[in-house]
């Protein structure tokens, strides 16, 4: 083989590879997972302890951390974990729980963090770095991050009134309808609508990059799960059925 022709088919693999390695993160991505005790997510006793964490140092004097979780909506039930970065919900939909709220939403939410803050003199702001916030309508697993909801949350910083922010945190409800509607420069809006009564997964993650080079990422999973009752009652009509067949 010519060297012209290896270095054809090297670029081919080595593209091949980068292509296949950016069309998702659906696999939880962090650095650590667990207590984030900064974090408030913008709320009240919104919980803190089992979070998916990244963060990296950039140019030097500037750390960058984005972390993510998902947790019970008001006093809905609590959600459980795997200690790796996968969440499991119950299906459903009401008020917050004991009518905690006039707006409708799934029984949890997602949320999330941004910090940057700097060392030796330095004063990074957010909006230094390019921040996409990814989230997901779609019950597959591991959904492609091309079909993925993204928040463009540089410009959102930038067209806040508080542009030179060095710290956002929210919590979020995939009910809450501007999730829905694509607003040109700061939200494409995925495909399809969001059940909150459907079974599946959901992907979420932070992309963070500067110049077009990546600094950061964190992702997670929302799985939505049948209510532990009715697991039992799937288990108990599911077993007879499995004789029937055998006999």
């Amino acid at each position: 083989m010519s060297t012209y022709a290896r270095l054809t088919t090297t670029l081919s693999l080595a593209a091949a590879t980068l292509l296949a390695a950016s069309s998702a993160f659906a696999t939880p991505i962090y650095d650590t997972f667990g207590p984030l005790d900064t974090a408030t997510f913008g709320g009240q006793g919104i919980p803190n302890q089992e979070v998916a964490i990244s963060s990296q140092f950039v140019d030097g004097n500037n750390l960058i951390t984005v972390a993510m979780s998902a947790t019970q909506r008001y006093s809905n039930p609590a959600l459980t974990n795997d200690g790796a970065g996968t969440y499991f919900a119950t299906a459903g939909s009401n008020f917050g729980g004991n009518n905690e709220s006039p707006i409708e939403g799934a029984l949890w939410n997602f949320n999330y963090y941004m910090k940057v803050e700097g060392i030796n003199g330095a004063t990074p702001i957010l909006a230094d770095y390019q921040i996409n916030l990814y989230y997901d309508f779609n019950t597959g697993f591991d959904t492609p991050i091309g079909m993925l909801g993204v928040i463009n949350a540089t410009n959102a910083i930038l067209a806040s009134p508080t542009p030179n922010a060095t710290l956002v945190e929210g919590s979020e409800n995939l009910m809450f309808g501007y999730l829905a509607t694509s607003i040109p420069g700061f939200i494409t809006a995925p495909a399809g609508a969001f059940n909150p009564n459907a079974l599946g997964e959901y992907n979420f993650g932070i992309q963070v990059s500067k110049a077009g080079w990546g600094v950061e990422t964190v992702a997670m999973d929302v799985q939505v799960i049948p209510e532990p009752a009715t697991m039992g009652l799937m288990v108990i009509g599911g077993i007879p059925a499995i004789r029937r067949r055998r006999r």
